[in-house]
């Protein structure tokens, strides 16, 4: 593994808020720290907007803590703070069309990103109580969906039909929260000191690293190839195309569902708290 060493020019602490590095230069914050422990941030480049969803709740964010769904300019200022309501506990969000999809704990809500009216909300499977993170496939128009307690993810179709298409692995390390649709692979973790890639069509598993031991919050695709993901204890990494792995953000704030744009050039990064951190990447080879 490539060991998070501080080396030369890759790790430059600064003071502000905790450590970060030359990798991650911090753009904006989101205004007036009104979000409420923002969860889950993605951009709708067809909009060009930023959806923030909220857990609403920090002691118990497995409860029904009335959460919602925020909107945000690409700048961090908040359009509209509670732009959806009627939720329970929102976390993992992603687009597929013209609507978003949202993992609130025993539901996937489908929501209309030009009204912001809830559309549908699709009741998961008995047992299943932490959906956590979700990611559609715009090509096959279904989305993915984990869940956290029973570390298994789920297919939805478009009318809310769960199909179990991956169970929870034999290891007590077993793991599933963060999710990606790449192409004609899912990638995710399994258990915690991996990242893998399920091909969705030979229903084969790749590996991508055994070298990532932390429990992974956030996935996101950076380049072809190459990952970002968060845990959310705090701390991002980036693997590269040959599966090395290497922390380009310390500690210094829970560092939630992250997305990367390339529209934007940012990476977006809920704090878990009441802001969306947004930096610009730098010398990530």
């Amino acid at each position: 593994m490539k060991k998070s060493i501080l080396i030369g020019f890759i790790f430059l602490f600064i003071g502000c808020n905790g450590d970060t590095s030359s990798v991650l230069k911090e753009v904006w914050r989101s205004s007036d720290k009104k979000l409420s422990v923002p969860e889950s941030v993605t951009y709708d480049k067809s909009k060009d907007v930023i959806y923030v969803s909220n857990v609403n709740g920090i002691k118990n964010p497995w409860s029904n803590n009335g959460g919602f769904i925020s909107k945000l300019d690409k700048n961090g200022n908040i359009l509209v703070l509670k732009w959806a309501t009627g939720l329970q506990a929102p976390k993992g969000i992603d687009i597929l069309g013209n609507t978003l999809f949202v993992a609130d704990l025993n539901q996937v809500v489908q929501i209309d990103t030009i009204s912001g009216r809830i559309l549908h909300k699709f009741k998961a499977p008995k047992g299943i109580d932490r959906l956590n993170d979700i990611a559609c496939d715009n090509q096959e128009k279904r989305c993915f969906v984990s869940d956290s307690g029973t570390k298994k993810i789920f297919e939805v179709s478009q009318n809310g039909i769960f199909k179990l298409i991956y169970r929870r692995e034999n290891s007590n390390k077993a793991e599933q929260n963060g999710l990606l649709v790449d192409g004609d692979y899912l990638i995710m973790q399994g258990r915690v000191g991996e990242l893998k890639a399920l091909d969705l069509k030979r229903k084969k598993i790749k590996i991508i690293t055994k070298d990532l031991d932390i429990p992974i919050d956030g996935l996101t695709k950076y380049r072809d190839g190459e990952y970002i993901v968060s845990t959310w204890s705090g701390g991002i990494y980036f693997i590269n195309k040959s599966g090395e792995v290497e922390k380009i953000f310390g500690d210094s704030f829970k560092t939630a569902d992250i997305f990367y744009s390339k529209d934007l050039n940012l990476l977006l990064v809920p704090d878990f708290s009441h802001n969306i951190v947004a930096f610009k990447l730098d010398k990530l080879e």
